[in-house]
C-alpha cells in the first residue's frame, strides 16, 4: 500500500487512553452525553466503544503507563520497521511486556514518545468486537475517526510521524494535517506550549447529528469550544465539545478523501477562515484560535 511517496507501515488510529482526575464523572460525559458504549472495566481502567473495536477510550485516575494514543500498525514486521527507523532518528524504543499488550488489548507492540513526550503505542492486532456497537444515546456515532495532538517540538514531531509513513496532507499556519490513509487526515499536529492530546474524534453518519448533537449539548449546558464548523483544508464538518478535566470529544463528517495523485501540501494562512469557514471561533482553547 503506498501513502505518498512512502510504504504505509501504519492502518489507523485505534485508541486512545486517558489518564483523569474524576474518572465517574468523566465517564458519565463519554457514555451518557457524548454517545460512546461502556463496556467492561479492567485494571483500574473504565472502557468505551464507538464501533466495531473491543474499546477506542479508556479512562482511569492512575495509569501505570500514562496516558497514550495508540497506532495500529500493519504486523509485526511492520512494527520492527518502525523500531528501526525510531531509534535511527533518536527516540527511545522499547518493546510492550505481555501485561502491557494485555492492557491494552493488542497482540504486541511497541511503546514510544514524539518529541513532545506524546505517549504513542504502536500496536499489532487491536482486538475487535464480536458484538453489535450499541451506545446508550444515539448520537450516530458510527467510528473512532482520529486525534489532533499538541505538540511543543514542531519539526522533531514531523520527523516522528514521517518516519511511520505519515503524510502532511494540508498546513494551516504550523498545523499540520497527517494521512495515513485515504482520507485527508487521521492525526492533526497543533503548535502548543504544552503536549498532551488536544482532542479524539468520532465520525457520525452525516451532518444532520452534527447539528443535532449540538443542540442537544446546548440543553445539556455542556461547552461547546468551537464548532459547528468546517475546515476548509478536509472539507470536514465538525463540533468540539468539553467534558470534565478539560477533555475535548469531537463529531465530525464529511471528510474529503485522497484521490492518489501526488500533489503538494497546500499552505493555509493561520487566520479564523483557516480553521473554520462557516464563521466559528473559539476563545477557549489557544490552539483552535488563530491570532488577533
Amino acid at each position: 500500500m503506498k501513502n505518498g511517496s512512502a510504504t504505509a507501515l501504519i492502518s489507523s488510529v485505534c485508541y486512545v487512553r486517558l489518564v483523569v482526575s474524576e474518572p465517574n464523572a468523566c465517564a458519565h460525559f463519554v457514555s451518557d452525553i457524548f454517545g460512546l458504549q461502556r463496556v467492561a472495566d479492567q485494571d483500574g481502567e473504565i472502557a468505551f466503544r464507538s464501533d466495531d473495536r473491543f474499546r477506542t477510550v479508556s479512562l482511569a485516575k492512575d495509569l501505570s503507563e500514562g496516558a497514550s494514543v495508540g497506532i495500529e500498525v500493519w504486523d509485526d514486521t511492520a512494527l520492527q520497521e518502525i523500531g528501526r527507523r525510531l531509534r535511527e532518528l533518536g527516540f527511545t524504543v522499547r518493546d510492550a511486556t505481555a501485561g502491557e499488550c494485555r492492557r491494552r488489548y493488542v497482540q504486541s507492540a511497541l511503546l514510544t514518545e514524539d518529541a513532545s513526550n506524546n505517549s504513542i503505542d504502536l500496536v499489532v492486532r487491536p482486538t475487535r468486537s464480536g458484538r453489535r456497537y450499541f451506545p446508550p444515546r444515539d448520537a450516530g456515532i458510527v467510528a473512532f475517526q482520529g486525534v489532533g495532538l499538541r505538540s511543543t517540538d514542531h519539526v522533531r514531531d514531523l520527523a516522528f510521524w514521517r518516519a511511520l509513513g505519515a503524510d502532511v496532507s494540508d498546513w494551516v499556519g504550523d498545523i499540520a494535517y497527517l494521512r495515513i490513509d485515504g482520507m485527508h487526515h487521521r492525526l492533526a499536529l497543533y503548535p502548543s506550549s504544552r503536549n498532551g492530546l488536544l482532542y479524539a474524534a468520532f465520525e457520525v453518519e452525516a451532518l444532520d447529528q452534527i447539528m443535532q448533537n449540538s443542540y442537544f449539548m446546548q440543553e445539556s449546558q455542556i461547552k461547546i469550544v468551537h464548532g459547528p464548523g468546517r475546515e476548509p483544508a478536509s472539507r470536514q464538518i465538525f463540533l468540539h465539545v468539553e467534558g470534565p478535566d478539560g477533555l475535548i470529544f469531537t463529531y465530525v463528517n464529511g471528510m474529503a478523501a485522497f484521490d492518489g495523485k501526488p500533489r503538494l501540501a497546500r499552505q493555509f494562512p493561520l487566520a479564523a477562515a483557516s480553521l473554520c469557514d462557516w464563521g466559528s471561533e473559539s476563545n477557549d482553547v489557544p490552539e483552535f484560535r488563530a491570532p488577533g
